[in-house]
């Protein structure tokens, strides 16, 4: 110790703290992907989107309904799925509750033909927030969840 220097009151007193860590511990259900060499029913987005609304119903309340993309060299497919999240202490689960009877969606080559990614996100984007305009969407079991999804780029299609 230098001179001039007081010694600290505190000095040599041992300080304990019980200290717990928490974890929180994510569940998620994946979606999985199109069967291999899978054809779209549809011709059109809103083709599909409309059989949804007119032949599909939830059996339970749904949270959230989320769309994907499943993306590949030389094509994408959409798809719906409806999740519901629970939590009890640090569990948190995400479950998918919900999947339409044609649930994939296989876009046709001129939906995305000289497009990039970017602009396919942003086209999509913007036709199924114009979907949510309809009143086919607002009559159908969409609305019912508190929020629809276009979960590739974390945009917000619908909420209530």
């Amino acid at each position: 110790m230098a001179s001039g220097q007081q010694p600290k009151k505190d000095s040599g007193k041992i300080i304990v703290q019980d200290v717990q860590l928490e974890e929180i511990v994510d569940m998620q259900d994946d979606v999985d992907a199109p069967p291999p060499h899978f054809t779209s029913k549809f011709k059109t987005l809103q083709d599909w989107l409309q059989n949804m609304c007119d032949n599909d119903k939830p059996k339970q309340p749904i949270q959230k309904y989320k769309f994907g993309l499943f993306e590949s060299t030389d094509d994408y497919t959409l798809y719906l799925a409806g999740v519901n999240t629970s939590s009890k202490g640090n569990y948190r689960s995400i479950r998918i509750a919900f999947k339409p009877t044609n649930m994939y969606f296989k876009f046709p080559k001129n939906y995305f033909e000289n497009l990039t990614r970017q602009q396919l996100l942003d086209k999509l984007t913007s036709d199924l927030k114009d979907f949510a305009n309809t009143e086919k969407f607002k009559n159908s079991f969409f609305t019912k969840a508190d929020i629809v999804v276009l979960e590739t780029n974390g945009q917000t299609i619908w909420s209530k």
